[in-house]
């Protein structure tokens, strides 16, 4: 049998997973590897040599001479185009049945496709009946109608095609497209969730936003201010000459709570010079604060404001020590970090690890056509010898 790899690329970085499956048909992660990254602007590839080579170095890393047998890959930023739209369609059997779901969702296809590009990926978010409430699972009601609100991620048809083409110099052929929403959804099992949470993925460009209730993604939005912008604070806080510095700086000393952090003096790289550590601090939390206010405004809109649910972080963004008590000092709600679940590996640790959550949801995701119940005498016969 062969394997399943994953591909993410990130603002800064790229992350590759491969796993396989058991006889229990369980996701085992065989490996997985992170490198920093080039020729990428926005989710958009700028540099298709140099992308290459990251590809082709991982592969040779992870997979070796074993065969892949499907590749998922995610897109993100620039590279799609996010939308939503409402179809109804007829219950062609008096209660909603998974042929009633499919149709739908041809119909919000062919819609889409209409006005140009190729659709990558589509996440019902509402159901309905009749045109009553909506509901998160339609399946047996009666009804005469179904109406279904889908969010659909759209790409340009050229540019698939040419990451199509890039991935098969590589050796890979049986490419998927992802929304990095769908990622997330398979990595925590939110189809098996009744609660209603909050996901925060602190990125390097983008804050991404994302509340879930019932099993089902409820909203979604893409903030444009990300992490990378508290290095540019340092650079300017501190007079440094390379944004490298204020990098390091963030990495060796940085800290989301300058409260907590002890005094004392810190090394600015490549120079003879020193700043006190909570001076460093105070700059990162106060551009912290403004990027996690800012996703908190998000969440008061769509009215998730309780104290007794929980918001999780994931993105390289969270990795900042103290980042989640500052959150759950923000917000007065519960505060946690994402975590993979329905993947087996040697080392749990990397089930948690922030900049992996998405690859390793793509590990996850499944391809599947709708299907839509033939009519006639045709799907009259099918159905009576099911």
């Amino acid at each position: 049998m062969g394997l399943t790899a994953s591909l993410d690329i990130g603002s800064d970085k790229m992350v590759m997973a491969v796993a396989g499956t058991d006889g229990r048909e369980e996701c085992r992660l065989s490996g997985i590897k992170m490198i920093a990254l080039q020729g990428v602007k926005d989710g958009v590839i700028v540099d298709k040599a140099k992308v290459k080579s990251y590809i082709q170095y991982l592969l040779k890393e992870l997979v070796k001479d074993k065969p892949v047998d499907v590749f998922n890959m995610s897109l993100a930023g620039k590279a799609v185009r996010v939308s939503e739209h409402k179809v109804s369609v007829s219950v062609q059997r008096k209660t909603v049945r998974e042929s009633d779901l499919g149709r739908a969702e041809n119909a919000c296809r062919e819609l889409v496709t209409s006005k140009g590009g190729e659709v990558v990926d589509m996440i019902p978010i509402a159901y309905s009946t009749d045109r009553g409430e909506y509901t998160d699972n339609p399946l047996g009601r009666t009804a005469r109608t179904l109406e279904v609100r889908f969010r659909v991620y759209v790409s340009d048809s050229l540019y698939l095609k040419e990451v199509r083409q890039l991935l098969e110099e590589c050796g890979i052929r049986n490419v998927h497209f992802f929304s990095v929403a769908r990622a997330y959804m398979e990595a925590l099992d939110v189809h098996e969730s009744k609660a209603r949470f909050a996901l925060l993925d602190l990125g390097a460009a983008h804050v991404g936003v994302m509340l879930f209730r019932n099993g089902m993604l409820e909203h979604e939005v893409l903030l444009p201010l990300g992490c990378n912008t508290i290095e540019g604070d340092i650079k300017s806080a501190f007079r440094l000459g390379e944004l490298s510095q204020a990098k390091k700086m963030k990495q060796l000393y940085g800290g989301a709570l300058r409260s907590v952090c002890k005094s004392g003096k810190v090394q600015i790289p490549d120079t003879n010079k020193q700043v006190d550590r909570r001076d460093l601090v105070k700059v990162i939390q106060c551009r912290l604060e403004e990027l996690l206010e800012g996703a908190l405004y998000q969440l008061q809109q769509w009215r998730f404001t309780e104290n007794d649910k929980e918001i999780l972080l994931t993105g390289g963004g969270c990795r900042m020590s103290g980042t989640d008590a500052l959150l759950s000092k923000l917000s007065g709600q519960k505060v946690g970090y994402a975590k993979a679940k329905r993947i087996t590996a040697i080392g749990e640790e990397i089930l948690q690890a922030p900049a992996c959550l998405v690859v390793l949801g793509l590990l996850l995701c499944e391809h599947l056509e709708p299907v839509e119940e033939k009519s006639g005498i045709t799907g009259w016969l099918s159905n009576l010898f099911k």
